[in-house]
């Protein structure tokens, strides 16, 4: 009978123990259980073992077990206010309390905590629950199709494709073909990289920095291998062109006149309220991807940057500001400035001034390059473009043009208007000039660029088709193949091109 007693006794004194302490499986909490039913059990078997004992003593003892197990439930309370959380309470919480998250098709990685999904704003992404760390991955793929027709061609132009009086050349190719990776490393440091394989070029670097930004205060340091900052054009994505590619001018006065268009150094920055600005110590215009015992530049050749080499050091900088729009929390006139010439999202009209200089020294030969442009983007949809492009060189010495003082001006004017989210018809007018004396086998001095075309966007500017004519009346003065264009000073040239882009 006393066995049976004690069976029951510990049955019930585990029923009781699980009532009072709810604390699920825990390892702490099964331990504390059955204490609570030993306790019950020694109990039961003392009350069974006695059976002449008084019932005041019965209820005494009763009262001194239901003073220990309420002890052992305080003691079960504050051991398990101390647990450390489990990894999977983010899911118990409260909507309101828990972590923000892109999307929610998203993988969490418990062992670093950090979840990936898609963010409209970036894309995929990887980030830390904290913000400290994200990781985006990106790519730029553009593919083209490109006809060109030249009249007049005389023998021994000096183009690529030589072929005498009229041409005519069709083709497909991998315009462009970008890996990017940005993010951030603390809150404080960001980076980004970008290699490139361009029209089969082979794959290469053309960006590698990393920016520093002072916590409160609007400054910022950004170090590595990067673009110019003199032109806005140049500064924008590929993908955020408006045409299919840059115009003609910005290739022969601007940054495309540099092979990789990048250099390296320093960059000191400012961003706040209407104005930011830039100040970069360099090597020198076009010094990417080089040993620090070499220096770049540019010998002879079509560009307003010619002759001036071996560079030996340069500063440039630029700075905007903004004449319509007010920057707030939730809104930043700059971000639709950086988003590129179309209207297509824009939530406000926006007009920004900028304008910026390279200065670039080479032994006694000496550059001064130099840009002024304005844009408009409207919430209505239409969008304009203007921009100055200069060139001064000082040449005393023989690199590849005869020495001497050359300037070479040149302007631009875009505009565009979305007549459906989808649709955006656009025109462009450009026009160069560049001094004779410094470029050998110039028919003429000039050279102008009409176009128009149209974007038809499938997924804003992430996925879409871009259609292009251009009228060359004075030709090029050099092959431009990365833009369609090839040499033909002097005569008409045509260029027709179809584009789709996938950027993500």
């Amino acid at each position: 009978m006393n066995h049976l007693l004690a069976a029951i006794g510990l049955s019930r004194g585990r029923n009781i123990a699980n009532r009072l302490i709810p604390i699920g499986s825990s390892r702490i909490g099964n331990i504390l259980v059955t204490a609570v039913a030993l306790v019950w059990f020694l109990g039961i078997s003392r009350a069974g073992a006695d059976a002449t004992a008084q019932p005041d003593s019965a209820t005494q003892d009763n009262t001194e077990l239901r003073g220990e197990v309420n002890q052992l439930k305080a003691k079960v309370d504050r051991l398990e206010s101390n647990q450390p959380q489990n990894p999977s309470a983010n899911e118990q919480m409260p909507a309101s309390t828990r972590p923000s998250i892109p999307d929610t098709n998203q993988a969490t990685f418990h062992a670093l905590h950090l979840t990936s999904g898609y963010d409209p704003a970036v894309g995929f992404v990887i980030r830390s629950d904290d913000g400290q760390f994200s990781f985006h991955p990106g790519i730029v793929f553009q593919f083209r199709d490109t006809t060109t027709y030249r009249e007049k061609l005389a023998p021994g132009n000096g183009s690529e494709v030589p072929s005498p009086l009229y041409n005519t050349e069709n083709g497909f190719s991998v315009s462009r073909m970008r890996l990017t990776f940005d993010g951030n490393f603390t809150k404080d440091v960001t980076y980004y990289f970008q290699l490139q394989d361009d029209q089969g070029a082979g794959m290469g670097l053309l960006d590698a920095y990393a920016v520093y930004h002072f916590q409160d205060f609007p400054f910022a340091i950004k170090i590595g291998q990067l673009k110019d900052p003199v032109w806005h054009e140049r500064n924008l994505s590929e993908s955020t062109l408006m045409a299919a590619d840059r115009s003609l001018v910005e290739a022969l006065l601007g940054g495309e006149s540099s092979p990789i268009s990048r250099t390296k150094g320093v960059s000191f920055m400012y961003d706040q309220g209407p104005l930011r600005a830039q100040a970069v110590i360099h090597g020198g215009f076009d010094t990417s991807n080089t040993k620090f015992i070499d220096s770049g530049g540019i010998g002879a050749g079509v560009s307003g940057a010619s002759g001036v080499t071996p560079m030996n050091y340069g500063v440039s900088g630029r700075a905007e500001g903004i004449l319509i729009g007010r920057r707030t929390p939730q809104f930043n006139p700059f971000s639709e400035y950086d988003q590129g010439f179309s209207a297509l999202g824009d939530t406000q009209d926006i007009l920004v001034l900028g304008g910026g200089e390279d200065f670039s020294q080479a032994g006694a030969n000496t550059l001064l390059l130099h840009s002024v442009d304005l844009q408009y983007d409207s919430a209505c949809g239409a969008s304009a473009y203007a921009a100055y492009y200069g060139s001064y060189r000082h040449l005393r010495h023989n690199q590849g043009v005869q020495p001497g003082f050359y300037y070479d001006p040149g302007f631009e004017i875009q505009m565009a208007y979305l007549l459906t989210p989808r649709i955006e018809p656009f025109a462009r007018y450009d026009y160069t000039y560049l001094s004779r004396g410094a470029t050998a086998g110039l028919f003429t001095g000039e050279a102008q660029e009409i176009t128009i075309g149209a974007n038809y966007y499938l997924y804003k500017q992430n996925v879409r088709f871009t259609l292009d004519a251009s009228y060359l009346p004075d030709g090029a003065p050099a092959d431009q193949d990365s833009l369609g264009i090839l040499k033909d000073s002097g005569h008409n040239e045509a260029v027709l091109r179809l584009q789709f882009q996938l950027a993500l």
